[in-house]
């Protein structure tokens, strides 16, 4: 099985981000803060590579590996 393509970038996602509040990016001279969503009800996963939002995505409806 592979992994989905993002809706966004068209890139595999292969990493997915839990991060409905955003995060902090270094921008040369001091931290930035993200939002996953411009919306306020964000979606609850990011494309990793992108940061494109995937509203209707699980990581769970693609399997689970056991590590």
């Amino acid at each position: 099985m592979e992994a989905p393509m993002c809706p966004h970038c068209g890139q595999a996602v292969t990493r997915v981000l839990d991060l409905p509040y955003g995060w902090w990016e270094w921008g040369g001279d001091g931290y930035v803060l993200c939002t996953a969503s411009s919306r306020v009800d964000v979606a609850p996963w990011d494309h990793a590579d992108c940061m494109g939002e995937l509203r209707p995505f699980h990581p769970q409806d693609f399997g689970v590996r056991a590590h």
